[in-house]
């Protein structure tokens, strides 16, 4: 479910479905921290992804490195893949961070990145807002962008890929 209360940013319930698929990639993780890593990010990508959706956009997780395991063991993923688009980031952040901490191994695959915020247990997202284009490990609060103005965006983008 989707709150679209711009006072409070874009809240997402975090669906016991998505808690169940976090868990089971944190399981396959050798580490205590990469399995919190991999959890924290699928249910990021996952509050984009019912996002997007609720807005009309259409989304694969399966294409995104995210839903895949080699790529969530060799690297710090949360990327969903838009259809006729391309792929955004998703990273989360705890509500005390007072900056989202974006992986230089992302940078160039994806246009866009939304700061998700969750607390440590995690049954609600609020998606704070956006970035475009990335190119330094961590960017504050303050750099975010509205979240309203990235559906457009996004849709412009499509246009110009679909038209080529």
């Amino acid at each position: 479910m989707i709150n679209t209360n711009s006072s409070f940013g874009i809240r997402a319930t975090l669906s016991p479905e998505a808690q169940l698929i976090a868990e089971k990639f944190q399981r396959y993780q050798d580490s205590f921290q990469k399995g919190e890593q991999v959890y924290r990010n699928i249910l990021a990508v996952y509050a984009v992804n019912s996002y997007l959706q609720n807005i009309g956009f259409k989304t694969d997780l399966e294409a995104s490195n995210s839903w895949d395991f080699v790529s969530q063991i060799l690297m710090d993923v949360a990327d969903l893949d838009i259809k006729d688009y391309g792929k955004i980031e998703c990273r989360p952040v705890l509500p005390d961070d007072k900056f989202i901490q974006i992986p230089a191994e992302v940078w160039f695959e994806s246009t866009y990145c939304i700061a998700v915020e969750m607390e440590e247990i995690a049954t609600e997202a609020k998606l704070l807002g956006f970035v475009e284009k990335v190119t330094t490990e961590q960017i504050s609060r303050s750099q975010l962008r509205p979240l309203e103005e990235l559906p457009a965006l996004l849709q412009q983008n499509i246009n110009i890929y679909l038209n080529h």
